[in-house]
């Protein structure tokens, strides 16, 4: 979830009533924007990310407006028809082939305004932006420019300018070398032999995207007359991403007038059409509304809702690009509705549920090593590739990598726990020693089933210290040995991250379960550790089929 901070005084006069700060700590976050701290003026907001529309105070003050019933419907936004063409040269389809825009004129920015903008930018950047490379958000004044604007890829040395916060020109590949923004940002374009830039009919650029901008179109509180560029890699998420930007520019009292990109008159403001069938709505949520009290509901929601031959009929606004099924509109009619008016029914089932066996013995895990003295962690399911492999020495390849991550520190699932127990040694540091970590946790194995993987549930150990050594890892699985009450066998093996000789597998009843070892020197010097380490895994689903034998 993203936090945003806002001016009530702003929030206030966008809205038209003020609100005390305890409706909104109370009632106002059932709408998923989750009022956290009002300090005076100061307010600290948090939203869902399926709501990037509010990542702003003038989506969430045009949210409100519906949802404490101040103004129902869909807004209407004109777009006013203008001449300005973008074109898009054949040489960004390999970099960053999309490009939205639009121009918004007659704007009052107070540097307050222009913060808000600017956190929304960096919102989305960080959010449905993927950190600005599925899309970015440029904003640029109009005063100093001369359409027609051209979007194209050239080298690296082929064009200079000056971009925000320095004071002289600079190539793109000084840029990227030598510039806050192109050292964060650079990774989106390593691979690139050709880097995207927007100029203007006298070459000067606009914008070296998704890096930074040229300072002569940096916004100010002079400016009156905004373009705006999104470009990016996936379509949708650059027009859904304009429109957000568009939208709260003109909750601002801007005058949206369209740019034609390559032909195509941007941006789409009109709203996209749903049908919801109020028994349909009935059967899932189970609360019985009539058609017109469906409608009044959403109508609270700022959608446009209408009955019509037993179904409903709604218009979608262009910035919610959250909604993509009758659950999400379901969703926003019991949100208007308000959750407590929902009564809660007890299911008649003949059944009574109960924690698995799984569980249960988990605890008992937990409450074992606690007692020896070891803490517990809980880590991510998500992993990045290189602590499964490049880090734990190995070079496999049976892990699931996931096709478009957030970031890549998060972009595998692992297939084992104890790399995440070593990167809790590694953030600890700082600590005393001997220190001892365990977890009972979830881990993702390739398999045949349906869906290709399995969750398996699996227990890790990992101790370190001065004089720890493969007896402190196998002195704590005897003891689970011991108080679970089952045999374990440790036979000899040898594993790429644990020492020669220092490594063990555990079976139980011929089968193996797991590993116990110390590991090896490179491994430590990896997650930079400086004393030995010793651990185990162990997997607790054969545990406990061992068990109910």
């Amino acid at each position: 979830m993203a936090t945003i901070e806002i001016d009530k005084r702003e929030f206030t006069d966008l809205v038209g009533e003020d609100f005390s700060n305890q409706k909104l700590m109370d009632e106002a976050s059932f709408l998923g924007v989750h009022w956290h701290e009002i300090d005076g003026n100061v307010c600290e907001v948090e939203n869902y990310p399926n709501r990037p529309d509010c990542l702003s105070v003038e989506g969430i003050a045009r949210a409100y407006r519906g949802f404490f019933d101040l103004e129902r419907g869909r807004e209407q936004y004109s777009l006013n028809e203008g001449d300005i063409e973008v074109f898009v040269d054949d040489s960004v389809e390999e970099v960053r082939p999309v490009l939205g825009g639009c121009v918004v004129r007659d704007l009052n920015l107070s540097e307050k305004v222009i913060n808000g903008l600017i956190q929304l930018q960096e919102k989305l950047h960080h959010t449905m932006g993927r950190q600005r490379d599925k899309i970015a958000i440029g904003l640029h004044d109009l005063s100093s420019l001369e359409p027609p604007f051209t979007y194209k890829a050239v080298g690296g040395n082929e064009v200079e300018f000056q971009p925000l916060d320095y004071n002289e020109s600079m190539s793109l590949d000084q840029i990227l070398e030598e510039h806050e923004k192109g050292q964060e940002y650079g990774w989106i374009l390593e691979d690139e032999e050709a880097f995207p830039v927007i100029v203007d009919d006298k070459d000067q650029v606009l914008s070296f995207p998704p890096i930074i901008n040229n300072k002569l179109t940096e916004v100010d509180s002079d400016t009156t007359d905004l373009f705006v560029d999104v470009t990016g890699k996936d379509r949708q998420a650059v027009m859904s991403a304009l429109n957000i930007v568009v939208t709260a520019l003109a909750e601002r009292g801007g005058r949206v007038e369209s740019v034609t990109v390559d032909g195509e008159r941007l941006p789409d403001l009109s709203p996209s059409s749903m049908e919801l069938d109020p028994d349909y709505f009935r059967d899932v949520s189970g609360v019985d509304l009539e058609a017109s009290e469906i409608v009044d509901r959403l109508e609270m929601m700022k959608y446009g809702a209408e009955k019509a031959d037993g179904c409903i009929e709604v218009e979608v606004p262009c910035y919610r690009s959250d909604v993509m099924h009758q659950y999400d509109l379901i969703e926003d009619v019991l949100i208007a509705h308000r959750y407590r008016n929902v009564v809660p029914e007890v299911p008649e089932l003949d059944q009574v549920g109960r924690q698995s066996d799984i569980q249960d013995t988990a605890q008992v895990v937990r409450d074992i090593l606690t007692g020896s003295g070891a803490t517990e962690s809980m880590t991510y399911v998500h992993i990045s590739e290189d602590d499964l492999t490049e880090r734990m020495n190995l070079d496999k390849d049976d892990y699931v990598r996931l096709e478009n991550p957030l970031s890549e520190d998060f972009g595998s699932l692992r297939n084992m726990v104890v790399p995440s127990l070593l990167d809790v040694l590694s953030q600890n540091r700082q600590h005393s020693y001997p220190q001892s970590f365990f977890e009972v946790g979830d881990s993702v194995e390739l398999d045949d089933s349906s869906t290709g993987a399995s969750n398996v549930k699996k227990v890790a150990f990992v101790k370190s210290g001065q004089s720890v050594d493969f007896t402190d890892a196998r002195r704590t699985l005897q003891t689970l040995e011991r108080d679970l009450g089952i045999d374990l066998e440790i036979k000899s093996s040898e594993r790429p991250f644990f020492k020669n000789s220092r490594s063990a597998d555990v079976y139980v009843e011929e089968q193996r379960i797991g590993f116990v070892g110390e590991f090896s020197d490179k491994v430590c010097d990896s997650w930079q550790l400086d004393n030995p380490v010793s651990g185990f895994e162990i997997n607790l689903e054969e545990v406990q089929s061992a068990l109910d034998k």
